[in-house]
């Protein structure tokens, strides 16, 4: 029995461990070597790197140093407690920032938050936010800069309004009635430049 277990725990072990190499072969160039663990020593150094990262609440950093290379949303092996702990900061980080008014932040937090939300199920029930919750926020923030670009725009104030517009499409590339509202706005720009001259 004793033997059956130890087999087990082992088996587990070499399982996690590959779980980060696995998905890179199939993203890995021809003839590049396979990934290997990293090396007990390197999960220190990084672990103290990504500390102070957070310490500093530059969870998005955080997030990038312990992704597996070309992966956002999986960590490298032994830093699942840490890219847990960035992705939970980097949330609180945004909702901080969006319940202050800073929309343009918030939204580019929501997004790096959802580029990052874990690949892994087990890892997913430990982040607070689910992604529809966190896609209502980062909807919310484009709502919101939609509506002050709105108010630029109505007291003439132009370049202002293209600008916020703009913002919205740092955090939401698809927004088509940002786009919209950024065209309409530069073409009537053109249109008054033209009769001042």
């Amino acid at each position: 029995m004793m033997i059956f277990f130890r087999q087990t725990i082992f088996l587990l072990l070499l399982i996690s461990l590959a779980a980060c190499s696995t998905s890179e072969k199939i993203l890995r160039p021809a003839g590049e070597k396979p990934h290997q663990p990293i090396p007990e020593r390197q999960v220190s150094a990084m672990q103290k790197k990504v500390a102070l990262l957070m310490e500093k609440k530059l969870y998005r950093q955080a997030l990038t140093t312990i992704a597996c290379r070309n992966q956002l949303n999986q960590p490298s092996a032994g830093m699942e407690n840490e890219f847990i702990t960035a992705i939970n900061g980097l949330v609180d980080t945004a909702e901080e920032a969006m319940a202050r008014g800073d929309h343009v932040f918030a939204g580019q937090a929501f997004r790096s938050a959802l580029a990052a939300y874990p690949a892994e199920r087990s890892l997913r029930r430990k982040v607070r936010s689910g992604t529809r919750k966190i896609r209502i926020h980062l909807e919310s923030c484009s709502n919101r800069l939609m509506d002050q670009g709105l108010q630029e725009y109505r007291r003439g104030e132009l370049d202002r309004a293209i600008r916020t517009w703009k913002s919205i499409l740092s955090f939401n590339a698809g927004h088509s009635e940002a786009r919209k509202a950024i065209e309409t706005a530069t073409i009537q720009k053109k249109s008054l430049q033209v009769m001042e001259d």
